[in-house]
C-alpha cells in the first residue's frame, strides 16, 4: 500500500496544455516532485496482483485515480479495483475492499472540465491583466466573483449614511423589590421610535410623574431544535466564528483527525474524524446507535430521542452516500484525547463532536413571557426568557455572523440564555427608578470575515466547499484583500480589477453566471452534460471578447491618475497613482524631467498612501506631507537616524539595523529622542531573542547542544541545525530534556516544506 500524495499528473504551468481544436482535451504531466512517487508505486504495481484505488469519493478524488491508472504499467489482466471509504477505521476499510467498483468515467470527466475550464479562464484573462494593468495579478473563475463580494460590500460601507435614533429604557421595581427593564414600543398603539433628543425628550416629558403598570402578558413555552451535522461549509463557518480559525487553518487540521494519530499503547493509529469534504448532512444508521447509546451514558436518558433525528441535505448534487463530519467513534470523547491531540486538534475535534452529540439531543424547552407595561398613552415592552430543559444546548449552542439588518428591527432571534423576568400579573402596578434615554446611529453592513464569506458563496452556489480554502487564500497572496482581525478587507488593486471585469468582462465577476457554471459541472458528473460541447460553448464567445477588449482597452484608462493640484515650491503637479504595491502619490510626471534627468533615469519623487487612505479621497495637503520622509531626525552612533514608510510601513533605520515604527507614533512627528529610545530597545530586544532561554543537554542523535529559545514566531528548541517550534502544547516552563529531543526528532521527520516558484 502506497500514498500517491494527491495527484502525479497535473497541466504544466509553462503552456496552456489544453488542445483547443481536439475536443478540448488536455495535455498532462507527471510534475518533477512527483516523479519518484510514480516510480515507488510502480515498483509496489509490479509486485502486486491488483491495483486497488482508494482515493476520496468526489470527483477531485476520482480523477486522482483516473490519472493513477493512466499513468502507471499494467501487467495484462491485472485489475483496477475502485473502493471508497468515509472514515479510516477497520470496520468502513474491510466493507469497502468487500464492495470494489470500477472508477467514474462521468466524475473525471466533471474534473477534468473544472480544471480544464479553470486554465482557460487564468490563461487568457491573466495576460489581459498584467498588459492594462500590471504583472504578478491573476482572474479566476471563482476567485475573481469572491474579490467582487468584498468589493461590493466594501462600497456599500462607504455609500452607507449612518441615520440617529433613541432607545428609552424604564428601570422598573415590583413591590417586593423585583428590578428589571422595560424599553419603549408603542405611543398611542403605534410604534415609537425617537429619531432625535426632541423626540425622545417628548417621551420623557409624557411618561413623567405618570402611573405604570402591567396591561398586558404573554407566555409562550416552545422547543428548539439542534443545528444539522457539520458539512464542510458549515464547520468552516463555526470553526471560524468560534475557535477564530482561518479556513485554511480548519481544513489543515481537520485532514491531521482524518488520516488519525496515535492512540497509545495497544491502540494503534486511527481516524478521528469522518471524510471533511461533505456537502451532506446524513448520518449512517450505526452513527445514529453510536450517538444514542453514547448520549444516555454520558448525560441520562431524558436526553436521548425516542427515535433518531435526520435532517434534509439542502443542496440537490449532494451525495447522500457520503457522511456529515462527524467523530468515526462516538464514544471516544474529547476528554479521553487530550493528551494525544495538540491543541488545535483538540479545539475542532470537540467542535465537531459536541455538534454531533446535539444533533441526536432532545429538544431544548424554552419559555418566553413578553409583558407590556403603560405610562399614560406611551407602551412599554419587558421580556424574559427561561429555559425549562436544556436538552441539545447542554453541549452545543451555535454562533451567528454579526446581524446585517438595521439593529433598530424588532425581528431578531431572542438570545437562547436565561433572561430573568419576575413574575407580574396584568394590573400590577410598578414603581419607575429611572427613565434612560441613550441615543444610537445605525451602523454600516459587516465587512466579510472568511466565515460570512463561506457562507455567501455557498448560498449564491459559487464554487464548492472544497475550494474555498484555496480561494480565499489566493485572493489574499495577491494582494487583492488584506485581514484586519478576522475582517477582509480589499485593497485598492481589489476595486481597480473588479471594475475593469465588470465593465468588460461582466460575466466572469457575474455571481448567477458563476453558479450556473458550476450547476454545469455537476450535469457533467452526473452524466448529463458532454464536457467538450460545456467547455466548446463557453471559450469560442469568451476568447474572441478578450482579443477584442485587448485592442479597444488602454492601459491608461484602467489606471488613471488623478491630480490632486500643483506644488506651489516646485510648480510641479502632485498626482495619484495606482502601482503593483498599491496606490502612492507622485510629484511631477516622467515628461517633467529634464534631458539631463531623463540620461540619468532620475524618476520622480513619489510616497506611498498610508493604511487607510483611500486614493479618491487623499487631499493636496495629505499628499504634500508624504514627501516629507523620509526624515532625518539625529545623529546616532556617527550615523544618521532615518524615519521612512515603505512597503509594509513606517520604519526607522540607523545604519543597517531596521525597526518598525510603533502604530501609537507619527512619522511625520516621532522625535529623535522617542527614536532614540526605541533604537535602543529594539536593539536590546533583539540581542535577548538571540540568547538561550536555557540549555537542556547534548542531543543523543546529532550532539548539538540543545537550548530553548525565543524567536520571532514563539519559544523553540534548536541543537544548532533544526529547530522545532513548541506550538500551542508546551510553555516554556513545560519543555524538559526528553520533550526537547522528542520535538526535534518529529522535526527532522517531516518531509520538507515544498514552495512553488511564482
Amino acid at each position: 500500500m502506497h500514498a500517491s500524495m494527491g495527484h502525479v499528473r497535473d497541466l504544466p504551468s509553462r503552456t496552456l496544455a489544453v488542445d483547443i481544436e481536439n475536443n478540448f482535451e488536455a495535455v498532462y504531466e507527471v510534475p518533477k516532485d512527483k516523479e519518484t512517487v510514480v516510480k515507488n508505486l510502480q515498483k509496489e504495481l509490479n509486485d502486486s496482483e491488483d491495483l486497488w484505488i482508494a482515493t476520496d469519493e468526489d470527483r477531485e478524488g476520482e480523477a486522482i485515480g483516473w490519472h493513477l491508472v493512466e499513468v502507471l504499467k499494467r501487467k495484462k489482466k491485472q485489475p483496477v479495483k475502485r473502493i471508497a471509504f468515509h472514515e479510516i477505521t477497520e470496520t468502513a476499510i474491510r466493507e469497502a475492499m468487500a464492495n470494489p467498483r470500477e472508477l467514474d468515467a462521468s466524475l473525471v470527466e466533471a474534473q477534468q472540465a473544472r480544471r480544464i475550464l479553470d486554465r482557460l479562464v487564468g490563461y487568457t484573462l491573466s495576460p489581459f491583466l498584467w498588459k492594462k494593468v500590471y504583472r504578478g495579478l491573476s482572474a479566476g473563475r471563482v476567485q475573481s466573483v469572491a474579490v467582487r463580494i468584498i468589493v461590493d460590500r466594501e462600497r456599500e460601507i462607504q455609500a452607507f449614511n449612518a441615520e440617529e435614533y433613541w432607545t428609552v429604557e424604564a428601570h422598573l421595581e415590583t413591590d417586593k423589590s423585583e428590578s428589571f427593564i422595560a424599553q419603549l414600543k408603542e405611543y398611542e398603539g403605534k410604534k415609537c421610535a425617537p429619531t432625535n433628543k426632541k423626540e425622545a425628550q417628548q417621551v420623557l416629558d409624557g411618561t413623567t410623574d405618570r402611573e405604570f403598570s402591567v396591561a398586558a402578558i404573554e407566555e409562550k413555552e416552545l422547543k428548539k431544535n439542534p443545528p444539522a451535522p457539520f458539512t464542510t461549509s458549515t464547520l468552516q463557518q463555526e470553526a471560524g466564528r468560534k475557535l477564530s480559525f482561518s479556513v485554511k487553518q480548519t481544513m489543515v487540521v481537520a485532514q491531521q483527525l482524518y488520516e488519525g494519530v496515535s492512540l497509545g499503547k495497544g491502540q494503534g493509529q486511527s481516524g478521528l474524524i469522518t471524510y471533511m469534504r461533505t456537502d451532506s448532512v446524513n448520518l449512517s444508521s450505526k452513527a445514529l446507535e453510536d450517538a444514542a447509546r453514547t448520549i444516555e451514558k454520558l448525560y441520562g436518558r431524558e436526553y436521548v430521542l425516542s427515535e433518531p433525528r435526520k435532517y434534509k441535505t439542502k443542496n440537490k448534487s449532494a451525495q447522500e452516500a457520503h457522511e456529515a463530519i462527524r467523530p468515526t467513534e462516538m464514544e471516544r470523547t474529547p476528554e479521553s484525547l487530550s493528551d494525544v491531540l495538540d491543541h488545535q486538534q483538540l479545539k475542532l475535534y470537540t467542535l465537531i463532536w459536541n455538534r454531533t452529540m446535539a444533533t441526536q439531543m432532545a429538544s431544548a424547552e424554552l419559555k418566553r413571557v413578553g409583558a407590556d407595561i403603560t405610562a399614560g398613552a406611551y407602551t412599554f415592552r419587558a421580556t424574559g426568557q427561561t429555559i425549562l430543559f436544556d436538552g441539545f444546548m447542554r453541549v452545543y449552542r451555535e454562533d451567528r455572523d454579526e446581524p446585517e439588518e438595521d439593529e433598530r428591527s424588532e425581528s431578531k432571534e431572542a438570545d437562547d440564555g436565561e433572561k430573568f423576568l419576575p413574575p407580574l400579573s396584568e394590573g400590577q402596578r410598578l414603581k419607575c427608578d429611572d427613565i434612560i434615554p441613550e441615543q444610537h446611529f445605525t451602523k454600516p453592513p459587516p465587512r466579510y470575515t472568511e466565515a460570512s464569506l463561506v457562507k455567501k458563496l455557498e448560498e449564491e452556489g459559487i464554487g464548492r466547499p472544497s475550494t474555498y480554502a484555496p480561494t480565499i487564500s489566493t485572493v489574499q497572496q495577491r494582494g487583492y484583500i488584506t485581514k484586519e482581525g478576522k475582517q477582509l478587507l480589499p485593497q485598492d488593486i481589489a476595486f481597480t480589477v473588479t471594475d475593469l471585469l465588470a465593465e468588460h468582462f461582466s460575466d466572469i465577476v457575474d455571481l448567477k453566471f458563476t453558479a450556473n457554471m458550476e450547476q454545469s459541472l455537476d450535469n457533467i458528473a452526473e452524466g448529463s452534460q458532454d464536457r467538450a460541447a460545456f467547455l466548446g460553448g463557453f471559450y469560442g464567445p469568451f476568447q474572441a471578447l478578450v482579443a477584442k477588449k485587448g485592442d479597444e482597452v488602454k492601459k491608461e484608462d484602467v489606471l488613471k491618475e488623478r491630480e490632486l493640484g500643483i506644488d506651489p515650491k516646485t510648480s510641479l503637479a502632485v498626482v495619484v497613482r495606482t502601482g503593483r504595491f498599491g496606490p502612492y502619490v507622485q510629484l511631477g510626471r516622467l515628461e517633467d524631467l529634464t534631458e539631463e534627468e531623463k540620461k540619468k533615469k532620475v524618476k520622480p519623487k513619489s510616497a506611498s498612501l498610508p493604511d487607510g487612505v483611500h486614493k479618491d479621497e487623499i487631499t493636496l495637503d495629505q499628499a504634500m506631507k508624504l514627501f516629507d520622509l523620509p526624515r532625518e531626525l539625529a545623529t546616532m552612533e556617527g550615523e544618521k537616524l532615518i524615519v521612512n514608510t515603505g512597503r509594509f510601513g513606517p520604519y526607522l533605520r540607523l545604519g543597517k539595523f531596521t525597526l518598525s515604527l510603533p502604530k501609537e507614533l507619527d512619522p511625520y512627528s516621532v522625535t529623535g529622542e522617542e527614536a532614540k529610545e526605541l533604537i535602543k530597545e529594539g536593539r536590546e530586544k533583539a540581542k535577548k531573542a538571540a540568547e538561550p532561554l536555557k540549555s537542556l543537554g547534548k542531543d543523543p542523535e546529532t550532539g548539538g547542544e540543545i537550548q530553548l529559545k525565543d524567536g520571532r514566531y514563539g519559544p523553540y528548541v534548536s541543537d544548532g541545525k533544526t529547530n522545532a517550534s513548541l506550538g500551542k502544547k508546551y510553555g516554556p516552563d513545560d519543555i524538559t530534556f526528553a520533550i526537547a529531543v522528542e520535538l526535534l526528532e518529529k522535526k527532522r521527520k517531516r518531509p520538507p516544506r515544498k514552495f512553488k516558484k511564482k
